[in-house]
């Protein structure tokens, strides 16, 4: 488990760039399965909204800055 740093700014930076990378892998994959084919229309969805968030602000929210996080225990 590790807990997101409250130091930060908040909301975090994000790396969309390397979500939008995964998700449309994942996305090409569930295009190949006809039973699938909500999840790749609604993984669609997510890739534009993604596309829509980084040409609105790109320097603010594609800065590839890791945020800081440090783990705690997990508790029973």
């Amino acid at each position: 488990m590790f807990k997101i740093s409250r130091r930060q700014p908040w909301p975090p930076h994000v790396d969309l760039t390397t979500a939008r990378e995964t998700l449309s892998y994942i996305q090409d994959d569930m295009k190949r399965v006809p039973e699938l084919q909500k999840i790749a229309d609604a993984l669609e969805a997510v890739l534009h909204e993604i596309d829509h968030a980084e040409a609105i602000n790109p320097q603010r929210i594609g800065a590839n800055i890791v945020t800081a996080s440090r783990f705690v225990r997990f508790k029973h």
